[in-house]
């Protein structure tokens, strides 16, 4: 069956992203004075390092402050890509200002804390996340009381994520926004 499905992406005259499509675009928040949004693709790795340090350094300007870097469209990252991301946290700093991360898949974000880096980084779920970060809004959510939507036993919950209630043993998710719900 694999092999059916090879011959047939080799047969497909369609490329699976377009040549004039490019992988590193930028766009300003009016929300927030002074600040950037990030968008690049593929690959984090030493290769693609080079080439993105120089664009975004020039997008950057004098005015901006504050740095959104989107992993949504980021495939994998390597250390050369920590390393350069902890080079233009740091220039950001030097700025008085902030490098936020967002869009991170698990992998991605357990290399990072795996490296060490997991306080150094801000990081965000999202766009909206990040945004309301800086402006203040929703911000010290966590640690959080609550109930057991199934037993009503008290949870002292200290981030986003999945865990057991100690009482009934029932599954309890929990949302970046506080939000409590059950499996």
């Amino acid at each position: 069956m694999p092999s059916r499905l090879l011959a047939r992406a080799k047969l497909s005259s369609a490329p699976l992203i377009s040549p004039g499509q490019p992988d590193l675009s930028f766009e300003t928040l009016p929300e927030i004075e002074g600040s950037l949004c990030c968008h690049p693709g593929g690959k984090l790795d030493s290769v693609r390092v080079k080439t993105l340090s120089d664009e975004i350094a020039s997008a950057l300007g004098d005015a901006t402050k504050i740095l959104f870097f989107d992993f949504a469209h980021i495939d994998d990252i390597t250390a050369a890509g920590v390393g350069f991301l902890v080079a233009l946290q740091k220039s950001m700093r030097t700025r008085k200002g902030d490098l936020i991360l967002y869009g991170l898949r698990p992998k991605q974000q357990r290399f990072i804390e795996t490296l060490g880096f997991r306080d150094f980084f801000s990081i965000a779920l999202d766009l909206r996340y990040a945004v309301e970060y800086i402006l203040g809004i929703k911000r010290d959510i966590f640690p959080l009381s609550a109930v057991c939507p199934a037993c009503s036993s008290p949870l002292g919950i200290e981030e986003p994520g999945r865990s057991r209630c100690r009482a009934c043993k029932a599954v309890v998710t929990v949302l970046p926004d506080g939000s409590i719900e059950l499996g």
